[in-house]
């Protein structure tokens, strides 16, 4: 077995190899009553001088939660920020939305990934495709 091949299974057990049981997001509301201000669209990593964020949790209470979500904008009759687990991958889009009686539209996007923590931002995270596709431009490269 050449080295090309060497290199391209390992990429292929990467990729293809489960993650941990349960993924850790971030789960928070910014309509949360007790501690309504830990929960803002952005983190305030630079306004706090210890970088504070607050914990990822695990999705344990989850069924098969794969993804992590932040959803922004109205929700559950209100409007703020919230973070929470999902056994579905629920997409990355915005919408405006216009309640019945409301003269203003609201902005309401979601964002979903699939890595710990990794619903602090609107960011999508997309480790092991990318790994394979770069595993196997390096093969490339290396066979010729």
């Amino acid at each position: 077995m050449g080295p090309s091949m060497v290199l391209l299974t390992a990429a292929l057990v990467l990729a293809a190899r489960p993650t941990s049981a349960v993924i850790n997001c971030y789960q928070c509301s910014s309509t949360d009553h007790e501690d309504p201000y830990t929960c803002n669209e952005l983190f305030n990593v630079d306004g706090d001088p210890d970088g504070f964020l607050p914990p990822v949790k695990p999705c344990d209470q989850v069924h098969g939660a794969s993804y992590c979500i932040k959803q922004t904008g109205r929700f559950e009759g209100g409007y703020g920020t919230k973070r929470f687990c999902s056994a579905l991958d629920l997409g990355n889009y915005c919408n405006f939305v216009r309640q019945p009686g409301d003269d203003m539209e609201y902005r309401s996007c979601v964002y979903t990934c699939s890595g710990d923590g990794c619903n602090p931002a609107s960011r999508t995270v997309v480790l092991a495709p990318l790994l394979l596709v770069l595993s196997l431009l390096a093969a490339i490269v290396w066979h010729h």
